[in-house]
């Protein structure tokens, strides 16, 4: 092997072990980067646009992109290895915190349920609420979009009972963030060394029902959004990174304990189930 393919292999191989997911180990912030990113709506069909926002650290230039290529099985990271270094892989969407992108009109082949076209390869798996995702790019971050794809291994009926019943995923919201119980309305003060018990908060209307088809009993079934917090800092630590309840549980909250080290800025992401996004920001300043 030559020197220039050697490099050229080397090079990939170390940006794709350093392309990280936007859930990959969450409570640190102290660097600029892509922490989350939400689409409005957050469920569109292929040729619909999206809205895509980006929650980033300060000093993050943000370039976005949508991959077009599907990982291979053997490969480990969050996005297709050729996206990462083929430009004609991707299609570039610009730059800035938030940016339009429409669907491609192939996403579905590409990324779902549709046969592939050609002999080679085989239709995308969903995830376990059914779905399929859109790849893309946020300063290096990955990060997926959800597609209202068709339903595949289905008969004709449970397709149209699928059909009628399906509701188009809407993006949680953050209602309220309290420290030690008290409605954080603008920059939190605090002593160094100080342990908050924080907790954010979300309308009940935030884990919301759907349906999916479960290929194990061949048919359709009620299901419910669970819904996870990732909890970030630039500076203090987290009991944990990630908190949140279940399908089966109906709480609207979920607590964490912080640790105060200095200023900072406390970064909250709710994710549901099903791709749906909200964050919100809150400053600490201690006396």
């Amino acid at each position: 092997m030559s020197g220039g393919v050697l490099v050229g292999v080397v090079s990939v191989m170390l940006a794709v072990s350093c392309t990280p997911a936007l859930e990959d180990d969450a409570s640190r912030a102290d660097e600029p980067r892509v922490l989350a990113v939400r689409a409005e709506p957050a469920e569109a069909r292929p040729g619909e646009s999206v809205t895509l926002t980006a929650l980033a650290t300060d000093g993050t230039s943000v370039a976005w992109s949508l991959c077009l290529a599907r990982k291979a099985l053997a490969e480990s990271g969050p996005i297709a290895n050729e996206c990462l270094v083929y430009p004609e892989s991707s299609v570039a969407l610009g730059g800035g915190p938030s940016v339009r992108a429409e669907l491609p009109r192939d996403a579905c082949r590409n990324f779902g349920p549709d046969p592939p076209l050609g002999t080679n390869g085989r239709p995308a798996d969903p995830d376990g609420t059914g779905g399929y995702y859109q790849p893309g790019l946020a300063a290096g971050a990955a990060f997926s979009i959800r597609v209202r794809c068709g339903l595949a291994g289905a008969t004709q009926a449970q397709v149209a009972e699928f059909e009628s019943r399906y509701r188009i995923n809407e993006n949680p919201e953050i209602a309220h963030v309290l420290a030690d119980g008290v409605l954080t309305t603008g920059a939190l003060r605090a002593r160094p060394g100080a342990r908050l018990r924080l907790r954010v908060t979300w309308p009940a209307s935030a884990a919301e029902p759907y349906v999916a088809f479960d290929p194990a009993a061949r048919t359709v079934v009620d299901r419910r959004e669970s819904l996870r917090v990732s909890w970030l800092a630039t500076a203090g630590t987290f009991a944990t990174s990630r908190t949140g309840v279940d399908e089966a549980d109906p709480a609207t909250q979920s607590e964490n304990d912080f640790t105060v080290a200095g200023d900072a800025t406390l970064y909250f992401v709710l994710r549901d189930s099903r791709g749906g996004v909200a964050f919100r920001a809150l400053r600490v300043i201690v006396d």
